[in-house]
């Protein structure tokens, strides 16, 4: 039986619906399945490295996210704290760091760290790094001290056999690779300032994290009695073993 013309366009216009009602069900499934944390887990692991970071000052530490192969990338990345009555959403700063929220009553509900990615791409961990300084002037002296604290702190945490045998031999400043050369020198006890050669490398000791450009700081290149100035402020300022 041939169908009456009047009945075709409100039966396209009921499919054109159906299909619409399955592209909203796939986004849906798609939020389900994105990348988390418990709350709970996160905030023991704050505490527990709150004792390692009291007497070493010049160091900080992070829950970091980080993705599981260097071509994720690290852009856009937004982390939401759920619970039953706990809906906050926690800043990412470009290298995947976030200073969680000690919150009490996260706690008690064991919360959930949600990431706007999906299951198996990131995951969460801590990460130490060296404090970055607000005017940008670090002191050898300082810079030396920095790294032997964040080394031994990683030490105390469970790092010990993997950083068997490691000596801490400089710091880098790590900025975006897509941005030009960063403005970093060494300024001598004479005064005189000389930039500080730049490479592009990994950030951290993990190198999931992609490429980014490095101004490398080598303690055995320059004497202790002198500064670093960043005047490009740094994404973060790491380490560098051997």
């Amino acid at each position: 039986m041939r169908m009456p013309k009047w009945m075709a366009l409100p039966l396209c216009l009921l499919a054109c619906a159906a299909a619409a009602e399955e592209i909203t069900k796939v986004v849906v499934v798609a939020e389900r399945d994105a990348e988390w944390h418990g709350y709970r887990q996160a905030y023991k692991a704050v505490r527990s490295v709150e004792p390692l970071l009291k007497n070493r000052p010049l160091i900080q530490a992070h829950m970091q996210i980080r993705p599981n192969q260097p071509e994720e990338s690290m852009e856009g990345l937004q982390l939401q704290l759920s619970g039953e009555s706990v809906n906050l959403s926690i800043p990412v700063d470009a290298l995947g760091r976030v200073t969680l929220p000690m919150l009490k009553q996260a706690y008690d509900e064991d919360a959930v760290l949600r990431l706007n990615r999906q299951r198996g791409y990131y995951h969460f961990s801590g990460r130490y790094s060296i404090r970055e300084r607000e005017d940008g002037i670090y002191s050898g002296a300082d810079l030396r001290a920095a790294c032997e604290q964040l080394l031994s702190a990683q030490r105390e945490s469970g790092y010990r056999l993997r950083l068997l045998g490691k000596k801490c031999v400089g710091v880098k400043f790590v900025y975006p690779a897509s941005d030009p050369a960063p403005e970093v020198e060494h300024r001598g006890a004479d005064g005189q300032l000389t930039p500080l050669a730049t490479a592009l490398g990994h950030p951290f000791e993990n190198p999931t994290m992609g490429t980014y450009r490095l101004a490398i700081y080598r303690f055995a290149d320059w004497p202790v009695n002198g500064e670093v100035l960043a005047h490009s402020k740094p994404l973060a300022v790491g380490t560098v073993y051997e």
